[in-house]
């Protein structure tokens, strides 16, 4: 891909939001000349090394997790493609840019779950719940079926636990769902999925099945994990104005999490893949740019861009809460607007219902669905409200028009609240509601990329009965013209 129209595509992104903050902290008064200055960098480096990141992901980690995924689909025993499925599924989410974000500021409110930690267990999380979704593939189980138990059980459970651990637990289903672990988990799944075309669930639900594990695995981990006080989560970033030391450290834990990527690429370029040296230094060239991209990336986040949203909210909220919310909609509506995996997914969509439902359709339901639960997070937040009281109406709602909604569109709307939680989710969507729920309730601001997630698999199953009865009233139509 091209980097010019890769640093376009996220500039699309990043710099609306941007401009609009920049804007309200200076009406606000909520940010200095310098912090505006130092914001402004911040987006230049989240902007940049987001490109590198998702240049390495297109000249690197895709081809290599395309060949992957082949080697699994040749495997005999399903023993080893399932453990394959774990590993790579465990590796990738472990070096995940959204799950280190989330770990990071959950650890600035709850310093008794180590960031590291959060991490590793999402990771297994995701690893278990790849496999599963690998064997429900290779055995032909219903995906409706196993959402639909999955979820009632995750509901049945986490509604006893912690409610900051359950609000983190699905926030963790959605962060997993990132530039980094969605290709190499639809190239595996999609390799697997080759061998049963007349399934037409099998293309799809491989995020969706990918996105259940990080939530039981957290709700886990909280069990096993303390409670202390909360913290502020601007004190902890105000370490990352010293920006020599801060970008030292992001070389040392970027590294850190790429070191075991790089490790299975080597590993299966000598027993399995040997690939020609030409295509593997090729690949080699696009993990180092996936390296650097992360490190400017991170470093960008931690300076000043998640500590600007922060401070934003809290000082939008002391203003006006009805003004925070509104803003907080408009937010999630340029999100959608603008995030490249979302004009993917339209498009997808638009192919699979035969034009019948389309792409501007789609993009409407899709941002009215991201500004509705942006503006539900924000109530939350500065009201304090249940986590409960908002996802168990929408999971039933969700797993009731599941049962009606086409196989293909079930699977589909799971794996789009994967793709609306996009890198801006975890950056600065969350910090701005954390921000806005203040300092006595900072942690009622978690659960909000819960939400973002839940909302557009309301919406896409909704099209589904559009276009089911869409279908019907077609073929009846045909029949009558006919008699």
């Amino acid at each position: 891909m091209n980097f010019i129209k890769q640093i376009k595509e996220v500039s699309l992104s990043v710099l609306p939001i941007a401009i609009i903050s920049a804007i309200l902290s200076i009406l606000t008064g909520s940010a200095t000349i310098i912090e505006l200055v130092e914001f402004l960098f911040s987006c230049v480096a989240v902007i940049v090394g987001l490109s590198f990141f998702l240049l390495g992901v297109d000249v690197g980690l895709i081809p290599i997790g395309n060949k992957i995924g082949s080697s699994v689909t040749r495997m005999r025993s399903l023993f080893l493609i399932l453990l394959m499925g774990f590993l790579l599924g465990t590796i990738i989410t472990y070096a995940e840019p959204d799950v280190t974000v989330l770990a990071n500021q959950v650890f600035a409110v709850r310093p008794s779950i180590e960031p590291g930690r959060l991490v590793l267990a999402i990771s297994i999380g995701v690893g278990l719940f790849l496999s599963f979704s690998l064997a429900r593939t290779i055995l032909h189980i219903s995906l409706k079926r196993i959402l639909f138990i999955c979820y009632l059980i995750l509901i049945a459970v986490a509604v006893f636990q912690d409610e900051f651990i359950s609000s983190i637990a699905f926030d963790s289903g959605g962060a997993t769902t990132g530039p980094l672990s969605v290709p190499f988990i639809m190239a595996i799944g999609m390799g697997v999925a080759a061998t049963r075309k007349k399934d037409i669930e099998a293309d799809f639900g491989y995020v969706a099945m990918a996105s259940i594990g990080p939530i039981f695995a957290v709700i886990i981990l909280g069990l096993l994990s303390g409670n202390t006080d909360a913290v502020i989560l601007s004190e902890g970033l105000e370490e990352g104005h010293r920006w020599y030391a801060l970008l030292g450290e992001k070389f040392q834990s970027v590294g850190m999490s790429l070191s075991p990527l790089l490790i299975v690429c080597f590993l299966m370029q000598a027993f399995v893949l040997k690939l020609s040296k030409r295509k593997f230094i090729r690949i080699l060239i696009g993990i180092l740019y996936a390296y650097f991209g992360l490190v400017i990336f991170s470093f960008g986040v931690d300076f000043s861009f998640s500590s600007i949203a922060e401070s934003l909210g809290r000082n939008l909220s002391s203003i006006s809460n009805p003004v925070v919310i509104l803003i907080g909609g408009l937010f999630g509506a340029c999100v959608v607007l603008a995030e490249p995996a979302i004009w993917v997914l339209t498009v997808q969509v638009e192919e699979v219902s035969l034009g019948r439902v389309s792409r501007k359709m789609l993009m409407i339901f899709l941002s009215a669905a991201v500004a509705t639960s942006l503006m539900l997070s924000l109530i939350r937040a500065i009201y304090a409200l249940s986590i409960w009281y908002f996802l168990i109406p929408g999971y039933a709602i969700i797993l009731l028009m599941l049962i009606f909604t086409p196989k293909l569109f079930g699977a589909i709307a799971f794996d789009s609240g994967g793709v609306a939680t996009g890198p801006m989710a975890s950056t600065f969507l969350l910090p701005f509601v954390i921000g806005a729920a203040g300092k006595g309730s900072s942690l009622s601001g978690f659960g909000m990329i819960a939400l973002v997630a839940m909302m557009p698999v309301i919406s896409i199953e909704l099209l589904g009965l559009i276009y089911s009865r869409k279908k019907q009233h077609v073929v009846k139509e045909g029949t009558e013209d006919e008699k």
